[in-house]
């Protein structure tokens, strides 16, 4: 039962579950005691005495039941930039993750500005609901990470250590992720026409380019497109016939090109490259990148002993100069219909591993990818038609 006092002394009324009057405003006032600290709950000027006790047991109520929630100002960008910043700070992100996990915040900023800057605690379903109009307007991938973040800062919130919220409203069964306006474009393999189109014009029109033998390497090995940049003589190995893939060029915060000492696919909780391979230069697939390797070692003279570099500069070449001089020459050749990127080229190897009917789990393991991952055969292989008209048939 709450206890009601007329305040004489400021010590007095302090106790647990206190009601008293205020002498000069004649206001109830109720104090009790959370998370070690005093709080104080006053009456309105138009509240009666009745409606204020009922507030102020409804507070004790939610105390002892261990549902109390203190007003806080956190918002959606504060709660966001914090975690991010923690997770770089522990290792558990790279430079690159660090910088996209940015760029999603200020996605949320330009598409959830009707809510993201206020405090959570007065954030509803109808603001999420509302902000959806402008989310659409980004690609699903991009909506993916907005959604992911949303939810994760939401969790947060609502975990023992900050209990800025009770209901965690991103779980809401009537709130689902938006779909895309934009109509989401495939990055598809080069088929069969067009990579010879491609090797003709390497050989011929374009065959002095200090690029060509980059395109070639990556059309031959499905490597990504960092992992070709980083390949340094020492990773050959001519007694074994091996060509070492263990590392990468990446970004960091500052959109840099800079050294990785792993593959995009390790994982730094467990410390394990999934994405380092060797592959077989004795085999009929891989053994013309001995003769890129030979001629490239020709020209070596970067401290680092990478097969490709930009000389004029002193510097790495980067992922955007290949797919830029490979724009330019699609434009002038006419090699594609499509748009000639780095990424089609590790598709096609990766289309070419699976029509020539390779297990699955060798497929991972050339790609860099992590054995059983889903991402090979749902990003990376298309079924050609020609391939599709071929094994149909074998079957008459």
């Amino acid at each position: 039962m709450l206890e009601t006092k007329t305040k004489k002394t400021k010590e007095k009324g302090n106790g647990e579950g206190t009601i008293y009057t205020n002498k000069n405003t004649g206001l109830l006032i109720g104090q009790y005691f959370v998370n070690g600290k005093r709080k104080s709950v006053y009456q309105k000027k138009k509240e009666s005495k009745t409606e204020f006790k009922k507030r102020f047991t409804k507070i004790m109520n939610s105390i002892n039941e261990g549902t109390y929630i203190e007003k806080k100002d956190e918002t959606v960008i504060t709660l966001a930039e914090e975690y991010i910043k923690l997770k770089y700070n522990d290792g558990t992100t790279s430079a690159r993750s660090y910088k996209r996990d940015l760029e999603t915040v200020e996605q949320i900023k330009k598409t959830c500005s009707n809510f993201c800057y206020m405090p959570m605690q007065k954030v509803t379903i109808n603001h999420i609901e509302n902000a959806k109009k402008e989310i659409k307007e980004y690609s699903n991938s991009v909506i993916d990470k907005i959604w992911r973040l949303l939810k994760k800062t939401f969790s947060i919130a609502c975990s023992p250590s900050r209990k800025i919220l009770i209901y965690n409203i991103m779980q809401d069964e009537n709130l689902k992720k938006p779909l895309s306006l934009k109509k989401t474009k495939k990055v598809t393999a080069l088929n069969e026409i067009e990579y010879k189109n491609l090797s003709h014009i390497l050989e011929n029109e374009e065959k002095n380019h200090p690029y060509k033998n980059i395109v070639k390497m990556q059309m031959l090995s499905g490597m990504r497109i960092g992992e070709v940049l980083a390949r340094s003589l020492n990773d050959y190995d001519n007694k074994n016939n091996t060509f070492n893939i263990h590392n990468t060029l990446t970004e960091d915060e500052k959109y840099n090109v800079v050294w990785s000492n792993h593959t995009k696919t390790y994982n730094k909780k467990t410390q394990i490259d999934e994405g380092q391979r060797y592959l077989p230069l004795d085999n009929k697939l891989f053994v013309e990148l001995v003769k890129i390797i030979k001629e490239q070692s020709s020209k070596i003279t970067n401290p680092m002993k990478l097969l490709f570099w930009d000389y004029e500069k002193n510097t790495f070449i980067t992922p955007n100069e290949i797919n830029s001089w490979l724009y330019r020459i699609n434009k002038k050749y006419n090699i594609s219909k499509d748009s000639l990127c780095t990424h089609r080229l590790r598709h096609y190897a990766i289309t070419h591993w699976k029509e020539l009917g390779i297990d699955m789990s060798v497929i991972q393991y050339l790609a860099g990818h992590i054995e059983g991952s889903n991402i090979t055969g749902d990003v990376y292989i298309d079924t050609r038609q020609n391939f599709v008209k071929n094994e149909l048939k074998k079957v008459f």
